[in-house]
């Protein structure tokens, strides 16, 4: 048996190495469950991009209607004021219209692409930070794996300086059983 100090000093060191292994888990816990949400987040970016191009190419061919709609009812009154359509005035107003819509729709693809771009950048950004989770994860087991392993070596080796005060080595001592000559 041990004494009491030696005792005590042994079980606070198992009870702090304990701790430290115990406080890493948790901690790579937290990491992990961050990933998870970052990767759901990611997910949700990924769908916000998806439907923002469906988005823009549905206001795309709404505005392709409402220009061809305009475009009819320009060569009707045109047609029924009696102008020939193919000469002068009437083939530049129709080649305006065309010009004023198709920078419309340009304008439509071109936000509709920005805003699709952020989506897509906050999804990788999103994994990007699962993934350093998980790395944080990792770091953070093995911090508390050498923590813990680190307590115990500390302690150990304050136990075996309690047994020998002096910081000297034990002296050894002949087993008289084997190789001691016997004289007498």
């Amino acid at each position: 048996m041990c004494e009491p100090t030696t005792a005590l000093l042994i079980a606070s060191t198992a009870i702090s190495s304990i701790g430290a292994v115990t406080a890493g888990v948790g901690q790579a816990q937290q990491y992990r469950y961050q990933a998870e949400i970052a990767d759901q987040n990611a997910r949700l970016a990924n769908d916000q991009a998806r439907d923002s191009i469906e988005n823009t190419n549905l206001e795309a061919r709404q505005r392709y209607r409402a220009l061809a709609q305009m475009k009819g009812a320009q060569t009707a009154a045109m047609a029924a004021n009696g102008v020939d359509l193919n000469f002068g005035s009437a083939v530049d107003i129709q080649k305006d219209t065309a010009m004023i819509g198709a920078e419309d729709i340009a304008q439509i693809y071109k936000g509709g692409n920005e805003r699709t771009r952020g989506f897509d950048i906050n999804a990788f950004n999103y994994r990007s930070q699962a993934s350093a989770n998980r790395a944080q994860a990792s770091g953070a087991l093995m911090k508390g794996i050498f923590d813990g392993l680190s307590t115990a070596l500390g302690g150990a080796s304050q136990v075996a300086g309690m047994k020998n005060p002096s910081g000297k080595k034990a002296p050894r001592f002949r087993d008289e059983g084997r190789g001691a000559s016997n004289n007498g």
